[in-house]
């Protein structure tokens, strides 16, 4: 082998040793995110996760709704879609770990296709942006955050 191809033999051998490793030692779950970035129509909001939690005392069920049994994360859209259209009435039910979550909206755990009767009043259940907005405005309300229409531009992008 010539000469000038030992360091370069060397360097794509370290670099794949080190992709291997990668992928067998994986780390571990990080418990609470630093940042959490949400996308809506009212501006970016860059959500300080860690502080809400660790510096202002916030309790996981305080926004997250872990009160039905079900092991976090749940997809917010779970519960909370940006639209009661087709797509999320055929999709959400594959979003829970257990039939167990479906007692939430409904009043029985559904079998099958629901005849309108049957169906949860979805004026009840906010949809995402809404249910966002309406939890971080009530704390911030009640806590001395940003709150009021002049503030909306403390914590949404512009």
């Amino acid at each position: 082998m010539n000469n000038r191809y030992i360091p370069l033999t060397l360097i794509v051998a370290v670099l794949s040793l080190a992709a291997v490793a990668g992928f067998l030692f994986i780390p571990s779950v990080q418990g609470n995110p630093v940042r959490v970035v949400m996308d809506n129509s009212g501006g970016r909001v860059i959500f300080t996760h860690l502080n809400h939690a660790e510096e202002y005392g916030y309790e996981c069920a305080d926004c997250h709704h872990d009160d039905i049994g079900q092991e976090l994360p749940i997809a917010c859209g779970s519960c909370h879609p940006a639209a009661f259209d087709e797509e999320f009435k055929a999709q959400h039910q594959k979003n829970f770990p257990s039939k167990e979550a479906c007692l939430r909206c409904h009043d029985d755990i559904p079998t099958g296709p629901l005849a309108e009767e049957d169906k949860p009043d979805t004026e009840n259940i906010p949809l995402r942006a809404d249910a966002f907005h309406g939890q971080c405005m009530s704390c911030h309300e009640s806590d001395g955050g940003p709150y009021g229409e002049d503030s909306c531009y403390k914590c949404h992008a512009r």
